[in-house]
């Protein structure tokens, strides 16, 4: 079955109106292509999905959250204009995604070709913060928050980096998600949740965990969890982030809250939108660049503030819950379950093998809908998404309730 591009996708014409132009990207769920709109006379981005395992009923319910993906509007966000189902191999039928076609860079490119400060860090963290409460209300969870999904559109020399979130190609609605109930795990696995590492139910504390160690690379220049991707799926599980006293107190309380294993103790996206918004508006340090492609260098200390007080702490925007067990496991009780839970994960992945890591030609990040490449330092292949199937009992997916996420953990499914 095919998982890329088809024999005639060059110039062809799709749902009798996107006239496809050049492949943009490949990635391991989809094709992304530069595209004309007949019908609007625009260029767009079409991203093209794999064919689906499944029968009828399963194509139907995924081209039904394609279209509602199409619905979101935010401006962190990059724009869905269209969805829908491509039958040109009536055998193969496949999903398709219409978007706004974004000029500039997406976040690896720019972190390997020069450094960002410390304002553009928390400039960006905010808004993909302010992007995750928006679909985490509407049940949606990302999955695979990385560099490489986050785009850079052009702006003015001396504008704010305003950063849009793309790729929701392997997002799912919460209730029903076949791939929590089948027990595969979806994601990057250098971003990965403890949830998805062990294959646990997921919910948007998953994606708040992703963001923190992509902010963490923002500002220290390395990934926190290198090595293979079997070696990096399971790191987590064994120790949390390494979060330098360096940064300042407020970005090692924040960054720590994130990335803690209990997913009930991290704050949620609009805790974590406020409180950098909150770090910004009040002083961060002048534009200090962080060391690029991998090395790591002392950067000055965010402002100080008082002892983390319940006051002091719920000033930061983050919860004081969301604070507990810094330097110490959060719930001493789960010690035991989560090294169990490494072991199996390791012997699971063993079994299954390296190969299910890693496609046989050489990876390349998820394919983007930014369509000016942007030249950078050689540097090595970002971490293909992957797609585990390992032998866990399937997990219940917890709904998830009106308004904002409180960061307990809730389920809604990616």
């Amino acid at each position: 079955m095919p998982d890329g591009p088809i024999t005639g996708d060059s110039d062809a014409l799709i749902a009798g109106r996107y006239r496809l132009g050049t492949l943009i990207g490949r990635g391991a769920t989809a094709s992304v292509y530069r595209a004309q709109d007949e019908r609007l006379g625009r260029d767009v981005a079409l991203k093209l999905f794999a064919p689906q395992l499944g029968g009828p009923d399963e194509l139907a319910r995924h081209e039904n959250e394609m279209r509602l993906l199409a619905t979101f509007n935010h401006p962190s966000l990059v724009t869905l204009f269209d969805a829908g189902t491509d039958h040109r191999d009536p055998e193969h039928a496949r999903t398709f995604l219409t978007m706004e076609l974004i000029h500039g860079p997406d976040l690896y490119s720019r972190l390997r070709d020069r450094p960002l400060t410390t304002q553009d860090v928390a400039h960006i963290g905010a808004d993909l913060a302010s992007a995750l409460e928006y679909v985490h209300g509407r049940g949606i969870i990302h999955r695979d928050i990385k560099p490489a999904n986050v785009l850079l559109p052009e702006a003015p020399v001396g504008s704010p980096i305003r950063p849009k979130l793309t790729d929701f190609g392997i997002a799912r609605i919460i209730e029903g998600t076949r791939l929590t109930a089948t027990g595969t795990m979806v994601g990057t696995a250098a971003y990965l949740s403890p949830e998805q590492a062990t294959g646990s139910a997921l919910g948007p504390a998953s994606d708040i965990y992703s963001l923190g160690l992509l902010l963490l690379e923002c500002l220290t220049g390395k990934l926190e969890y290198p090595g293979t991707s079997v070696e990096s799926a399971v790191a987590r599980l064994h120790r949390p982030p390494r979060v330098p006293e360096a940064l300042g107190t407020r970005w090692v309380d924040l960054l720590t809250a994130m990335t803690s294993t209990e997913p009930s103790a991290r704050p949620g996206a609009l805790e974590v939108e406020q409180a950098l918004r909150d770090a910004f508006s009040s002083g961060v340090p002048a534009p200090t660049p962080v060391a690029p492609n991998g090395a790591t260098q002392s950067l000055p200390r965010m402002p100080d503030r008082p002892p983390r007080t319940a006051k002091a702490t719920a000033q930061m925007g983050v919860q004081p819950a969301a604070m507990a067990g810094r330097g110490k496991p959060v719930i001493r009780a789960r010690r035991k379950a989560w090294a169990v839970g490494a072991a199996f994960l390791t012997t699971a992945l063993v079994i299954v093998g390296v190969s299910a890591f890693q496609p046989p030609a050489p990876a390349a990040p998820d394919p983007s809908v930014s369509a000016t490449p942007t030249p950078s330092t050689p540097t090595p292949t970002p971490s293909p998404s992957v797609e585990i199937s390992t032998p866990v009992a399937p997990a219940p997916v917890a709904p998830v309730p009106p308004g904002r996420h409180k960061g307990n953990g809730k389920g809604n499914g990616g």
